[in-house]
């Protein structure tokens, strides 16, 4: 659209070149004499009457004219065309930048004239050759001043046109209110006091020096009659606008019609209400649009940062964008003019504000604008406390209703003869009498017979001649006249015996206007003292029941949970959810176990049957397994042996097992199967290996392990033992066992505890069926010992606590790929010697040199201590010596050997220098029973 209008004023512009040119061609000369002194006065004329404007009204609409063309006229008679275009230029440019007009505004003002006053001038040549002041003269300049009226005036028709996108005919629709009197009428008026100037300079070029007196005095009279009318219309638009916004029960209701009054009492493109709410502004702005503002929309939004700053002026003020300071820069930024502005107060206390934005009409004395605004805020201020005083009185008076009709207690007021007045909901509910059939009656309370606790009967219906009601009473419920039963059911109408006792205490009220006093009433339904004492006692045996069941239930949970051994570098837990939730254990069970051998002894267990029932089948079979286990049955063989113990006791007994041996150093793991789902070994990258053991069920013929599976768990590698429950969920086992599966390679990086849970919570997750189901994980993970150090620790005369120790550094020591015979043999001497010494703890530390050559063994005890260590062994005892062959082999077998002995205790450290491993050493480490059944 720019775009547009810059091509239409370069037409304008080589126009008013083509005109000049056209001018200078002929030669002519103007009618009167050249006085060039009198050319910058003139120019400053054309300067000042392009910036006194002088607004007028025509009904509603608002129009401007200036006396330029009337200062244009004498240039027009004296100088040629192209001094009158320079000197029109000229006028225009400083008029617009005095005028602060945009550069597309001002270049258009300039062009607009300066072809206006060249076609003007060579009209005027063209008419005339007289000289001086003649009656052909004065004729040629009234036509030069129309030609200079309608090419200004059809410039701006084209550049509106133009710059709206609207047709020619919507344009000229939309100016015609302002054609006659404002364009022809003000044209009319330059015309004459243009004539008035020429005759004036040419009677005199020093009459061109009187020239701003009519201007200045036509600008006082303009000023005069604006700030009356202005003044005028503030005042009838301060009254509407109050009226409007008192009028309705709440002001806010009126905001739309109340800043439409707003904004023509100030005849302003905006009017907004800005309110404050605590630390929140919120603002209603209406503006209006269209050629002659006739078009207006109420905005309701968070306020700008603009509007907040004006609703915290301290004072009423009218501001405008060419100022300085954050506000000036806001408004232009906004686009905003001008503005006037005043707080909404109201006892000191900040509301808001109510301003108006870009004053278009008749110009009032900013003090008036001011002052009106003021009283307006003032009177807008007392309507919005007023109002929001009455929403929070109606507010009150709503939660007031909402509690009386949500109360569980019942409220009543009766009138000064007993007439009932209100009637909650708690009274319908308590006396079975409705509100309809009460209100307004003055006998509805005959049917409560209303008693003090001695029994003396109480009258509400004269309680105004006798104010000695008691603080509390009963009311007891009558059956109720047929008249007044209604739609009641049979059982409230035929009711003859007593169903509430209400406890009731009374206040009495009274209005300070004169009014009435009544009665309220607040019942309170009370149960009989022996129904709540039996309810009591009711409850409060069934919270012994529910706490002695609870007792009970952690201490079964506590007996077939095992406690989890600590060892160093495995994450074991379990995760069981029980067929149902009313029976916290059933036949799923688990064991871990700590063998002699240095291994984990773990099984999962599956008995027939639900319940408690089931779990004190599962409990022996755990503890027939641990048996089998701890006395040093093969592997292979404890699921067959388990049975035999069970079948003598329990020949009805059936269970399906899985039993895993674990070495926690090493990781070897091997398994066995009585029946069960295979177990799963779930790597961290979530692949997922099914271990085959087979095998006959506990109680079944074909009872006993036909295989036993062996394989090594590596770092962060987790077994998964389960129950038939995860798989079964589904009618598909197969699909079952697929979920399974899947989920475990899913959750295969969640800490064991995690797995566990997260396992079970996934494959149970929108079971058909649902049995006892169980996971147990068991994870290796890194070791927190040093990889070149291990330590052990064992009690006085803990025998399996050596051997354990023996175990667990020959297997250690595998896994250090070195030779292990002296080690343990000096180890086992060693620590044989410190149980028997020690009064609390024994220990075995290890540590292995970085080159791996040598491995340094230290033994102490918290024993008595004895100097004979350090002399101990040096040499062969005798045959029939029962003492010293043990430390005799320490030395042969050591490298170094050295001996500290106290009070405290005794340390014996030895470095023995290591060997390649013998071949025969690697598999060492094994229980001797276990590896005959490996064959």
């Amino acid at each position: 659209m720019n775009r547009r209008v810059i091509t239409f004023i370069a037409a304008l512009a080589v126009g008013t070149v083509g005109v000049l040119g056209l001018a200078v061609g002929t030669g002519s000369h103007p009618p009167g004499e050249s006085v060039w002194w009198a050319l910058p006065l003139l120019t400053a004329g054309m300067v000042a009457a392009e910036n006194l404007r002088v607004k007028f009204r025509r009904g509603d609409n608002v129009a401007s004219n200036n006396l330029f063309e009337a200062t244009l006229a004498p240039v027009l008679f004296t100088f040629s065309p192209v001094v009158v275009v320079l000197a029109v230029a000229v006028a225009q440019g400083i008029a617009a930048l005095i005028l602060r007009r945009t550069l597309i505004k001002g270049a258009f003002g300039v062009v607009q004239w300066t072809l206006a006053a060249a076609l003007g001038g060579v009209l005027l040549w063209s008419l005339t050759d007289a000289e001086g002041v003649t009656l052909e003269s004065l004729g040629a300049l009234v036509a030069a001043l129309a030609v200079v009226a309608v090419v200004n005036y059809a410039a701006i028709i084209a550049v509106m046109t133009i710059a709206s996108g609207q047709t020619l005919r919507a344009v000229l629709r939309g100016l015609q209110p302002i054609l006659l009197t404002g364009w022809v009428g003000g044209w009319l008026v330059n015309l004459l006091i243009g004539l008035l100037f020429v005759l004036g300079a040419a009677g005199h070029p020093t009459a061109v020096l009187l020239f701003p007196v009519p201007l200045f005095i036509l600008h006082l009279a303009y000023r005069g009659y604006a700030a009356a009318r202005a003044d005028r219309t503030r005042l009838a638009g301060l009254r509407a606008a109050a009226q409007v916004l008192t009028e309705p029960l709440h002001p806010l209701n009126a905001i739309d019609s109340y800043l439409t009054e707003v904004a023509l009492c100030f005849e302003s493109r905006a009017a907004g209400l800005i309110l404050m709410t605590g630390d929140t502004f919120e603002t209603h702005l209406l503006v209006r649009r269209g050629p002659e503002l006739q078009q207006s929309n109420l905005e309701q939004r968070r306020s700008t940062d603009l509007e907040v700053a004006l609703a915290r002026q301290e004072e009423a003020s009218r501001l405008t964008d060419d100022g300085s300071g954050e506000i000036a820069a806001a408004m232009a930024a906004a686009q905003w003019r001008d503005c006037l502005c005043a707080p909404l107060l109201d006892d000191q206390r900040r509301l808001g504000a109510v301003v108006v934005f870009d004053q278009a009409g008749l110009e009032g004395t900013a003090t008036a604008d001011v002052a009106v605004i003021e009283a307006l805020a003032r009177e807008t201020a007392h309507t919005i406390a007023r109002g929001r005083l009455l929403e929070s009185v109606m507010e009150e008076r709503r939660k007031l209703g909402q509690i009386v009709s949500t109360a569980s207690d019942g409220i009543f007021t009766l009138a000064e003869h007993g007439t009932v007045l209100s009637w909650n909901a708690a009274c319908e509910r308590i006396t079975g009498l409705a509100a309809e059939e009460v209100l307004g009656r003055p006998d509805a309370m005959r049917l409560l017979d209303a008693r003090t606790p001695d029994g003396d009967a109480v009258d509400f219906a004269s309680w105004t001649r006798d104010p000695n009601l008691p603080r509390e009473f009963l009311i007891t419920r009558r059956p109720r006249p047929t008249s007044m039963q209604g739609a009641a059911d049979d059982e409230d109408a035929t009711d003859a015996t007593v169903i509430r006792r209400l406890s009731c205490s009374w206040s009495e009220t009274r209005e300070d206007s004169g009014r009435a006093p009544t009665l309220v009433v607040v019942a309170r339904d009370i149960t009989p003292a022996d129904e709540y004492e039996a309810l009591q006692a009711q409850f409060n045996s069934l919270v012994e029941q529910e706490k002695a069941q609870r007792l009970v239930v952690h201490h079964l949970q506590q007996a077939v949970a095992p406690v989890a051994p600590e060892l160093d570098g495995t994450e074991m837990s379990v995760a069981y959810v029980a067929s149902d939730s009313s029976s916290p254990t059933g036949g799923d069970l688990y064991d871990w176990h700590m063998l002699p051998s240095g291994e984990l002894h773990v099984a999962v267990v599956d008995v027939l049957g639900h319940g408690v029932a089931a779990t004190k089948d599962a409990l022996s079979v755990i503890h027939t397994l641990r048996l089998v286990a701890v006395e040093g049955t093969p592997l292979d063989q404890v699921v067959a042996r388990a049975d035999e113990l069970l079948n003598a006791q329990d020949s009805e007994l059936v269970a399906t097992t899985v039993v895993a041996r674990y070495h926690p150093v090493t990781g070897a793991l091997r398994v066995v199967s009585g029946g069960h789902p295979p177990a799963l070994v779930v790597g961290p990258d979530g692949v997922v290996l099914q271990l085959a053991a087979t095998g006959g069920a506990i109680g079944w013929p074909e009872v006993g392990s036909d295989n036993v599976v062996t394989t090594q768990l590596g770092r962060n590698e987790s077994l998964v033992l389960y129950t038939d429950g995860l798989i079964e969920a589904r009618k598909n086992i197969l699909d079952g066992m697929d979920d399974l599966v899947r989920h475990a390679g899913d959750v295969s990086m969640m800490p064991a505890e995690a797995f566990a849970d997260e396992l079970v919570a996934r494959s149970l997750k929108g079971a058909d069926r649902r049995d006892d189901s169980l996971a147990l994980v068991l994870r290796r993970t890194a070791s927190s010992q040093p990889l070149g150090r291990m330590r052990w620790e064992v009690g006085p005369g803990d025998r399996a606590g050596i051997r354990a120790a023996r175990h667990g550094l020959m297997a250690w020591l595998v896994e250090q790929d070195v030779e292990v015979d002296d080690p343990v043999l000096v180890a086992a001497e060693l620590l044989a010697n410190a149980v028997v010494v020690a009064r609390s703890t024994a220990v075995l530390s290890v540590t292995l040199d970085e080159e791996g050559d040598r491995v340094v063994l230290e033994v102490s005890d918290d024993g008595d201590g004895s100097d004979h260590v350090r002399t101990a062994g040096w040499r062969l005892p005798a045959t029939d010596s029962e003492r010293g062959r043990g430390l005799y082999l320490v030395r042969a077998v050591s490298d170094e050997v050295s001996t500290t002995s106290s009070e405290d205790g005794t340390v014996v450290r030895c470095v023995i220098r290591l060997r390649p491993p013998r071949a025969t050493s690697v598999g060492s480490f094994q229980p001797a029973s276990d590896a005959v059944a490996n064959g």
